[in-house]
């Protein structure tokens, strides 16, 4: 009949201030990575083509300075400048043209000069007559060019007496008949009308001092202008030219912020508590695998954090697509659910591919519009979710215990397909699709697909080594006959190797059936009792001669030397690099339990002998995986050791071994169920069936009278290997462990 008593739960689980503590790390980290700054920040310009039609979030007013200014740029220009009479223009041009007259009498008084030079001279004067004055200029008396030049003097100054405006010297010369001495000749009134004329300058000038004062007075006296809307009221229409008014509308109404505003910071944080607050209570309520291992809370906070940061940083820049390349979908974020699967656990995989898809959408739709022209669509945000969502997913599942390289490969595909078909999903929403895009769906999903393959397998290969985690190809690795530690074990301890290898197929299949990691499991039974190699004799599966060592040596001794098999097993390991999963199992294998054949011996002598010079190092199994090792290596053990090896007796002795675990506590740190301790203990009963079973007679031949070749079932490896180093008839008794000699 099976014994199981019942069991406390082991310290192997995420409790609820570790959980906690990875939710506010993760919270922040989130927090930081989605805050509201961005790579590509526009600034709206006046002439921009709106993108799309902007409407007021809600009912809001203000006092738009761009029409305020514009209504004061309007009424400081209909304000006239302030003008000032200016008696220095008259002395100035009166002087200009007492000059002149001074030039033209020399030229007529010179009498070096030929008529035909003095013409010419004449002429270069200002150039101011008409060829048939120049003649009669000459041929003026001293007196009448007197009369002339005096005349045209004070005529400019009574035309220059009053106020001359500016634009207005034409009209004023006008008036230069009218102030003719009426004795002047037609000849003599043509030159002084052309002597005057050039001189006529305005005599009124702008005040800028008391302009400038009159055009602040106006502006001040306009009101400022408010401009209110509605809520849903339109404030540019998509196509429309952006003006400056519809500009400082849209920032007014904070559709066009470039600061970090306390909305959006809100935001950020409620959905950042919101992620981290649910990936950290399903940690705890699940329990997911390693878990409860620091190291990979830290990994998983750290490439949660990175993932979404990269795509906080890639999508403005690629976003809105408005050439519809569809690059917003090329970043290789798969990988990091894919790095889950492969370093932690695959249902924890999922979670995590489901959230980035979450906070990627959210990035998509709060890329913020700081500037008309940009804008992201709903279907951006659809395929966001869709393809870093879906193909996390696809990822995670395409890589979940990957025991070989081309996994990845096979995931890669498994991505790029997802992507393809999100993407092509969406295109039948698409108003604006086009036949074309297939094509850069087909190159987005491939170059998404390898890059996510080949950052998770380089990725996965870095932090496995940098956080201390073993992989599975490690393992598969590890898992090789050929591996040297192995290989010394099967030259120097054979009787050991093969135990290890019976006990690997046992522990393998029962891992298999509770869940546990099978592969690690089969590693570490391998691995587990090289520690025998320091002295292989003294275990009696390697003694082919039949002398045994121990015979000569005293009772404590003999334990220690059984006992020390652990630390040796751990010294060699890491001489040989094996990770740390794999060294805990040796030293886990035998808990705190005793070598029971020299302690029984030694009670036989001494009542009060001390138990602790019989008992392993320890520590118990700390794990389910090293609880299965230690059970199939102790009922491996059992059985060999017994004579009779009956069905009913292999049920009864593992039943015996898994009671007797039970009872001494071993399992007590394992977080093994009674459940999956009935599961493994029915698994270990079947395999020993298969390796221990009944051999036929051989009749002798009639003949030779040797034993004949009639057919007999066939064998498997496992009974083949047993039969070989295992004797049916010798070991210790029923009850004692095969290493105890």
């Amino acid at each position: 009949m099976s014994v199981f008593s019942s069991k406390s739960k082991g310290p192997h689980k995420l409790g609820a201030l570790s959980a906690c503590l990875f939710a506010v790390a993760l919270a922040v980290l989130l927090f930081l990575a989605l805050l509201p700054v961005f790579p590509r920040q526009v600034e709206t310009q006046e002439g921009d083509t709106a993108s799309r039609t902007w409407q007021s979030p809600r009912d809001f007013s203000f006092e738009s300075a761009v029409l305020t200014e514009k209504q004061r740029e309007q009424a400081a220009a209909a304000v006239s400048a302030v003008l000032v009479f200016s008696s220095d223009v008259r002395d100035t041009e009166a002087a200009k043209l007492g000059q002149l007259v001074d030039n033209i009498a020399n030229v007529r008084d010179r009498g070096d000069l030929t008529r035909s030079q003095k013409l010419g001279a004449l002429r270069g004067t200002e150039n101011l007559f008409a060829p048939d004055l120049e003649p009669f200029i000459l041929d003026m008396s001293g007196e009448q060019w007197q009369k002339v030049s005096g005349e045209a003097k004070d005529v400019l100054k009574e035309l220059l007496a009053g106020t001359v405006k500016s634009g207005e010297e034409g009209l004023i010369g006008q008036r230069i008949p009218g102030l003719l001495d009426p004795s002047l000749s037609a000849e003599e009134a043509s030159i002084v009308e052309y002597l005057v004329k050039p001189f006529i300058a305005p005599n009124l000038q702008v005040d800028d001092v008391k302009t400038k004062a009159a055009k602040d007075d106006a502006r001040a006296n306009v009101v400022p202008v408010r401009v209110s809307y509605t809520k849903n009221q339109t404030i540019v229409r998509a196509g429309d030219i952006v003006d400056s008014t519809a500009v400082e509308a849209m920032r007014e109404a904070g559709l066009l912020s470039q600061t970090i505003e306390w909305h959006g910071i809100a935001s950020v944080l409620v959905l950042s508590i919101l992620a981290a607050a649910g990936l950290g209570y399903y940690v705890y309520a699940f329990q997911p695998e390693n878990t409860w291992d620091v190291r990979r809370l830290v990994l998983l906070l750290a490439v949660t954090g990175i993932a979404v940061l990269a795509a906080k940083l890639f999508l403005p820049l690629v976003l809105p697509d408005h050439d519809r390349h569809f690059l917003a979908y090329v970043l290789p974020l798969a990988a990091m659910p894919m790095l889950v699967a492969v370093l932690i656990d695959g249902q924890l995989a999922i979670v995590c591919a489901a959230l980035l898809g979450a906070l990627v959408t959210f990035i998509v739709v709060y890329l913020p519009d700081v500037s008309t022209t940009v804008a992201s669509g709903p279907l951006d945000a659809l395929r966001a979710v869709g393809v870093y969502g879906f193909g996390g997913v696809a990822g995670a599942l395409g890589v979940y215990k990957a025991e070989r390289l081309n996994r990845y490969a096979l995931a890669g595909l498994l991505v790029a397909v997802v992507v393809f078909a999100v993407l092509t999903a969406v295109w039948f929403l698409d108003f604006d699709r086009e036949a074309f895009d297939f094509g850069w769906f087909a190159l987005i999903a491939a170059v998404n697909g390898l890059f996510s393959a080949t950052l998770a397998l380089g990725a996965f290969v870095l932090l496995g080594f940098l956080f201390g985690i073993v992989t599975r190809v490690q393992l598969m690795e590890l898992a090789q006959i050929n591996q040297p530690l192995l290989r010394r074990l099967q030259d120097e301890a054979p009787g050991t190797f093969h135990h290890s290898i019976i006990v690997g197929n046992m522990a393998e299949r029962a891992a298999d059936l509770i869940g546990a990691d099978a592969l690690l499991v089969r590693v570490g039974c391998y691995y587990h009792d090289v520690g025998k190699l320091r002295q292989p004799g003294y275990y009696i599966e390697n003694q082919m001669s039949g002398s045994n060592p121990h015979d000569n040596i005293d009772l404590e001794t003999s334990a220690q030397i059984i006992s020390r098999h652990v630390k040796d097993g751990q010294e060699l390991a890491r001489d040989y690099g094996l990770p740390r999963q794999v060294r805990d199992f040796i030293a886990q294998h035998h808990g705190t339990g005793r070598a029971n054949y020299f302690y029984r011996k030694a009670l036989e002598e001494d009542k009060d002998v001390d138990v602790s010079l019989f008992s392993y190092p320890g520590p118990k199994p700390q794990t389910r995986e090293a609880a299965v090792i230690m059970l199939a290596d102790s009922s491996e053990a059992a059985i060999r050791a017994s004579a009779e090896r009956s069905p009913e007796e292999i049920d009864a002795r593992v039943d015996e071994v898994v009671a007797t675990r039970l009872a001494e506590g071993q399992l007590d740190d394992s977080d093994l169920t009674l459940r999956e301790i009935k599961a493994i203990a029915g698994s270990f009963k079947a395999t020993l069936r298969g390796v221990y079973h009944p051999r036929l007679e051989y009749p002798p031949s009639s003949e030779t009278g040797k034993p004949g070749r009639e057919k007999r079932p066939r064998k498997s490896r496992a009974y083949s290997i047993a039969r070989t180093f295992l004797p049916e008839d010798e070991g210790p008794p029923p009850d004692e462990e095969a290493d105890s000699q």
